[in-house]
């Protein structure tokens, strides 16, 4: 499929004789500078601490014929003197061993005709199960040839095929693009149709066929009632069902609900989900932070038997009070499987600022509370715990 895209594109492009000089003139230069502090205090392993000055620099071409081609450096420096020794630095913000990193995070054709987009290389990508999850140094980004289709009033149509992917959801060595979860997969086909024709009312539905781990099928729905102009309410469902193949132990279906109450610069919402596997079976994220409710900052469903997890937050904007673009938001949330006799229990605390238009604070503090402090290694020592984590993040875009 990868193929016949790019030769379509080629085709259009040797059909028409416009000059190419123009589009790569009228090309944009664009970035953004990023500093990350992360902190790790755990209860039994050895705390960790790294900070890194890095971010993107980015080249998109002009319009010609209707394609843009796109190039993106994404880079981690790590700030030695701000960063744990061998023993006690954290990884999530470079490659492997505490390294800094440079790579190539894009590098794409669009090209776009009518209501028809297609976009083939290294890009961003959302959708349930493969998506950005920006919550670190960079964003996870994917090698696909990706089709979207908009020519139906408020509906939107996507098709195509993610080959591999990096970024902090790809596992060891975030810098390198790798295949999907160590199954030794080609790949994954993805189909998708997003809706909004019903007023007040969204709904997706997604299918993924992931070579040599299983075929998931997701689907979701809101629908927001507004009850003044300063007061609303929203309420959202969701299901996933993952069927194995080869063996991967990734099977199950997946339930969630959750309701959201609106009153002026307040936001208070409650969520619930539970998964259901046969023995040894789990479900998964996917291959970005998943879309589950009741996903915090640190824990999620992901890799649970026959899970259950209820959330509650509440968020507060404080525009009304004089302090533009300042949100602070707290959650709560349970996760248990039973049959793997696992229970923890997260709290968070979370400040964001958009400052301007380009710069950008966040804070989260999260407290992991793992209560099964009762096993134990060959050793005779606790092999689990909870920790906290304290992420501070500045960004500047130009």
């Amino acid at each position: 499929m990868r193929k016949t895209l790019t030769l379509s594109i080629i085709t259009v492009i040797a059909l028409n004789g416009a000059n190419i000089d123009e589009a790569f003139k009228s090309g944009k230069a664009s970035g953004q500078l990023r500093t990350v502090y992360l902190s790790q205090d755990n209860a039994i392993d050895t705390d960790t601490y790294g900070t890194s000055l890095g971010g993107i620099l980015k080249y998109e071409s002009g319009e010609w014929n209707g394609l843009k081609l796109g190039v993106a450096a994404y880079i981690s420096q790590k700030v030695g003197f701000a960063t744990g020794d061998e023993a006690k630095a954290n990884n999530d913000l470079f490659a492997n061993n505490a390294q800094s990193y440079a790579y190539v995070g894009e590098a794409y054709a669009d090209y776009t005709m009518g209501d028809l987009n297609l976009k083939i290389g290294r890009q961003l990508l959302d959708t349930p199960f493969a998506q950005t999850d920006d919550i670190r140094m960079h964003p996870n980004t994917f090698e696909a040839a990706i089709a979207t289709y908009s020519g139906w009033d408020k509906t939107t149509l996507i098709g195509g095929y993610v080959k591999r992917f990096a970024g902090y959801d790809s596992g060891d060595d975030i810098s390198k693009f790798k295949r999907f979860d160590g199954f030794d997969s080609k790949g994954v086909t993805v189909l998708g149709i997003m809706n909004e024709s019903i007023e007040n009312f969204k709904a997706q539905g997604w299918m993924y066929g992931i070579d040599n781990m299983a075929n998931a099928i997701y689907a979701d729905a809101i629908y927001s009632l507004p009850l003044s102009e300063t007061m609303g309410l929203e309420l959202s469902a969701q299901a996933a069902n993952f069927s194995e193949k080869s063996g991967s132990g990734l099977d199950g279906n997946v339930y969630g609900i959750a309701t959201a109450f609106n009153y002026s610069a307040l936001r208070l919402s409650a969520a619930y989900n539970t998964s259901s596997s046969d023995n040894g079976k789990v479900i998964s994220n996917g291959f970005g932070g998943g879309p589950y409710f009741t996903s915090m900052e640190e824990m999620t469903i992901d890799g649970y038997e026959d899970a259950k997890a209820c959330q509650l937050s509440a968020e507060l904007d404080l525009a009304d009070a004089g302090i533009e673009g300042l949100k602070l938001s707290g959650q709560y949330g349970t996760f248990k499987s039973t049959p793997m006799d696992i229970k923890v229990k997260e709290v968070d605390f979370i400040a964001t600022y958009a400052i301007n238009e380009a710069l950008s604070a966040e804070m989260s503090y999260a407290m992991v509370n793992d209560k099964n402090k009762n096993t134990f290694d060959n050793n005779g020592t606790p092999d689990d715990g909870g920790y906290d984590r304290l992420l501070v993040r500045l960004s500047y875009n130009f």
